[in-house]
C-alpha cells in the first residue's frame, strides 16, 4: 500500500492565523540578536486604548499563500541586517515546513533595541 492513498481521508484542512503567528514568533525568538518579539513601546494611551495597539505579529493568509509582519526588539550591538535576514530566512523556512503553505515575503520591522542582558548595564 503506497504511503501517500493509506491516510488520504475526506475533508480539509484549515490552519489558523493564529497558529501561523505562534510559528513565525518561536521562529523569530531562536535567533541569536533578537531580544524579544515587540510592537514596541505604546505608551500609557496605547495601554488604555486597544484600538492603537499594534500586534507584533501580523500574518495575511490568502488560499495558500502567507505574508508575515513581524516586529522585534534586536539586541544592543548586533549588526541589524543580518539579524533581520535570519529572521525572514527562518520565519520562511519554519511555517513552510511546518504547515506547508508557500510563505511569499516576510517584513521586519527592527521597532527597537535593548541590553541583552538588564544585569550588564550594573
Amino acid at each position: 500500500m503506497d504511503n501517500d492513498t493509506a491516510y488520504q481521508t475526506p475533508g480539509s484542512i484549515k490552519i489558523s492565523q493564529e497558529v501561523v503567528a505562534s510559528i513565525a514568533r518561536f521562529a523569530t525568538l531562536e535567533i541569536d540578536g533578537v531580544e524579544s518579539v515587540s510592537a514596541g513601546s505604546v505608551g500609557v494611551r496605547g495601554l488604555l486604548n486597544k484600538v492603537n495597539y499594534t500586534k507584533p505579529i501580523r500574518v495575511q493568509l490568502d488560499d495558500d499563500v502567507v505574508n508575515v509582519d513581524v516586529s522585534i526588539i534586536a539586541k544592543y550591538g548586533v549588526h541589524i541586517p543580518e539579524v533581520a535576514s535570519a529572521v525572514q530566512r527562518s520565519v520562511k523556512s519554519s511555517i513552510q515546513s511546518m504547515t506547508g503553505l508557500a510563505v511569499s515575503r516576510v517584513d521586519v520591522t527592527v521597532a527597537g533595541t535593548a541590553l541583552a542582558n538588564a544585569s550588564e548595564a550594573d
